[in-house]
């Protein structure tokens, strides 16, 4: 018997769900990847992203090959053309069976309805395995019946119902029957060119670089998570976002590790480690987020008065924004990071986000947008999740009115001014008296931009205009 694995955003071997599967049942396993840049350019993928993507698609195929299992890489135009596809390929190669991992968003859910229907149509077996959650998504509910819109009792939840055995992962393969098929990875032709300014070598490819990241930083590092985790100069975080993102290594792979170094413990022992995985638990709540709520992966908000928001929009004002020359330090510092490695550190993505959708008063999708054009973790359910909590358009969102003032961010969690130096070259011989707001002829000398807006102003706008929308 033959069986198929189709590999999405799950490029690994490790944890995988719906490749262990096809192993265990099949002598014979291939497996498929379905290529399109249309529909990455449609979902706003950047460009360091792809690149990633790519590097990591032929790390997998080489353990793959290992196991006998040839990867062939499928050309597309969208989603649209993947059914077909699929029955395609699958009628050429005899296979019985088809195993995937699923997704979330609605292209995604109505792309593999579409799937699910043709393959019943012609009685090809197939199944589809929860790889991105320690709990299907919907499984927890309030007392209601309603699907939880806040963390805290959703971790609640997440935490009474957890038991070890749901990190049941481990699984030893065993290579697979030989198949007169060849992986034609080094044959494809991605179409692919570089445009980006990222570092790409910050975030080596593979599953086995991901492990090391993993446990590099649970040899240390993630004890002084909580204290550490908002400076953004300190290398307090595991930077695993890539990672995670593209399937490179599974959010049970780092939960499982994490309490090995806490005695299994979830909510007690190490608060380093217990903050951390709050973290991971934090993706699982978006992700539910999007499956409960279709709306927002439709770009819409989750608070309905939101809609009726009267955003504002100056074009010098957002280019300024996304090459960090807003004049206030902290923000600029923070897009130059984005830019320059694709990756920034996550109290910063909220300041910037708050500073755009507050301070700027610009829609929070235009945000959204250029983050996941720009980001290589960019991950669609925590980007939405992130940007809808810091516009105050979201579930468990921040108070409207709760508006973080970028020099006072600046000032705690940049206190010597590191961070701002780093990535802001024209500030790095600044005093430390000024770094947070250099004077005017400090700003003229080091050819450092004028502040976009007044702070004090720009927030009593924010607050009359979700004020108008909410009366």
């Amino acid at each position: 018997m033959k069986s198929l694995v189709w590999f999405r955003n799950d490029l690994r071997t490790d944890d995988n769900p719906a490749l262990r599967a096809a192993c265990f049942q099949s002598e014979e396993v291939h497996a498929i990847f379905i290529y399109s840049n249309n529909q990455m350019k449609l979902h706003n993928e950047a460009n360091c992203k792809i690149e990633f993507i790519i590097e990591n698609l032929k790390s997998l195929e080489k353990s793959l090959s290992k196991l006998n299992i040839p990867l062939t890489i499928i050309n597309s135009d969208g989603f649209y053309d993947n059914p077909k596809k699929i029955h395609k390929l699958i009628n050429e190669r005899s296979i019985a069976n088809i195993y995937w991992n699923n997704q979330f968003g609605e292209d995604e859910g109505l792309r593999d309805k579409e799937v699910k229907e043709l393959l019943k149509k012609n009685n090809i077996n197939y199944a589809s395995y929860d790889d991105q959650v320690v709990f299907p998504a919907g499984t927890f509910k309030t007392g209601e019946g309603n699907p939880y819109s806040v963390f805290t009792p959703f971790k609640k939840r997440w935490v009474d119902n957890f038991n070890i055995d749901l990190l049941d992962i481990e699984f030893e393969y065993i290579p697979k029957a030989k198949t007169n098929i060849s992986s034609n990875i080094n044959d494809f032709d991605f179409c692919f060119k570089t445009h980006h300014s990222v570092d790409i070598s910050i975030w080596p490819a593979g599953e086995k670089k991901a492990f090391t990241k993993l446990n590099n930083y649970l040899d240390k590092k993630i004890f002084d998570y909580a204290r550490d985790r908002n400076d953004p100069i300190v290398d307090a975080t595991s930077r695993l976002s890539p990672y995670l993102a593209s399937g490179i290594i599974s959010s049970k792979r780092c939960i499982l590790e994490a309490l090995k170094k806490n005695n299994f413990e979830l909510d007690s022992g190490n608060k380093g480690i217990t903050k951390w995985i709050d973290e991971l638990v934090w993706r699982e709540f978006y992700r539910n987020i999007m499956f409960s709520f279709p709306k927002v992966s439709k770009g819409e908000p989750f608070q309905e008065y939101t809609t009726k928001i009267k955003w504002r929009f100056n074009e010098e004002e957002f280019e300024a924004w996304k090459n960090g020359k807003t004049g206030f330090p902290l923000i600029d510092a923070a897009m130059k990071q984005l830019i320059n490695e694709g990756w920034m550190h996550n109290r910063l993505r909220m300041v910037v986000a708050m500073f755009f959708t507050k301070n700027m008063l610009h829609d929070w999708r235009l945000g959204e947008a250029f983050f996941m054009q720009n980001l290589i973790d960019g991950d669609f359910s925590s980007n939405n999740g992130g940007w809808q909590w810091s516009s105050s358009t979201g579930t468990d969102a921040a108070p409207y009115f709760r508006i973080f003032n970028p020099l006072t961010q600046s000032k705690n969690f940049d206190s010597d001014g590191l961070f701002i130096k780093k990535y802001l070259n024209e500030l790095s011989d600044v005093d430390i008296k000024e770094i947070h707001d250099p004077l005017d002829k400090t700003r003229f000398n080091c050819n450092y931009p004028s502040k976009i807006l007044d702070l004090k102003e720009s927030r009593l706008r924010a607050i009359d205009a979700f004020n108008e929308a909410k009366n």
